[in-house]
């Protein structure tokens, strides 16, 4: 990864090819975990990526992508939600779209139930393997608490858990 990071920065439109496909996937999922609707997730990790090759030559640290690049689908949603003045509150039936989008099981489900920033830090952690601190970065607030949500997170993951696997 690092390796594409430096030949990107080096101009190499195939490393920076290689960089985007690698994590496309998990910015969409990020993006919609952020907002709750895939378009504006879709458009803001399209927006992200172009924004990552103007500035990917300011990366200092080329082991720090995997957060640059969570950090910049965080901006281009919350710019998206801004401008467009489209943002609407998670919904049950945006719930079960973003459920169907990920493989249909519990965990998902329960992930999905969370309170937003609890799904956000969870999401991050468990499904990206950022650190804490990495997310600290990603989301813009101290390790200290992405730590205590992530603790909180948790247990209300494990009380969710528990609740769906009593209806099945």
């Amino acid at each position: 990864m690092e390796l594409w990071v430096l030949e990107a920065q080096a101009g190499s439109r195939d490393a920076f090819s290689a960089l985007c496909l690698h994590f496309y996937p998990s910015a969409i999922s990020f993006g919609v975990k952020l907002c709750g609707q895939l378009p504006i997730a879709e458009d803001a990790t399209h927006n992200a990526l172009i924004r990552l090759s103007k500035t990917i030559t300011r990366l200092e640290d080329p082991a720090a992508i995997n957060s640059w690049i969570f950090k910049l689908v965080r901006w281009q949603v919350l710019d998206i939600i801004k401008h467009e003045s489209r943002y609407q509150a998670l919904q049950p039936s945006d719930l079960q779209q973003v459920t169907a989008m990920a493989e249909d099981d519990s965990l998902t489900q329960a992930i999905a139930s969370l309170p937003k920033i609890e799904g956000q830090v969870i999401h991050l952690f468990y499904l990206e393997g950022l650190s804490a601190k990495e997310i600290g970065n990603v989301l813009e607030i101290p390790t200290g608490t992405v730590k205590s949500r992530l603790f909180r997170a948790r247990e209300r993951l494990k009380q969710a858990l528990v609740q769906i696997l009593e209806q099945e």
